[in-house]
């Protein structure tokens, strides 16, 4: 059975884990799906070397790590002003067990870094 800090762990393992989007890599491949409100995306990519288009990925990553973090911020703010409980499989996850903010923990994690109980 996991323990809540397993299930810490995990939950901000998940996010770490899905912070590759989609979006890109079509603009890296300049693969956009064809349907009709791609058009305008797909005729500017279409208009761009590898490497303008490699700067816009970066900037499309860069967008989807900032909506991540900023999440994980509201979460950390609920869970520490206003009561707010993450619970999974009936068990309560723990707020900032390592004395850092639940983005402090996932943004260590994105740049690999090990967790404290784990170094």
């Amino acid at each position: 059975m996991n323990t809540p800090l397993d299930l810490y762990k995990a939950f901000v393992a998940g996010l770490v884990s899905i912070r590759d989007g989609v979006l890109a890599k079509w603009t890296r491949d300049n693969k956009w799906p064809a349907v009709e409100k791609n058009h305008a995306i797909t005729e500017l990519l279409s208009s761009l070397s590898c490497e303008q288009r490699e700067v816009i990925a970066g900037m499309l990553e860069h967008a989807r790590d900032g909506g991540i973090h900023d999440t994980l911020v509201f979460l950390n703010d609920q869970t520490c002003l206003n009561e707010l409980k993450l619970i999974q499989n009936g068990q309560e996850l723990p707020v900032n067990p390592f004395d850092t903010t639940l983005y402090y923990d996932w943004t260590c994690r994105v740049h690999g870094d090990a967790w404290p109980d784990e170094e």
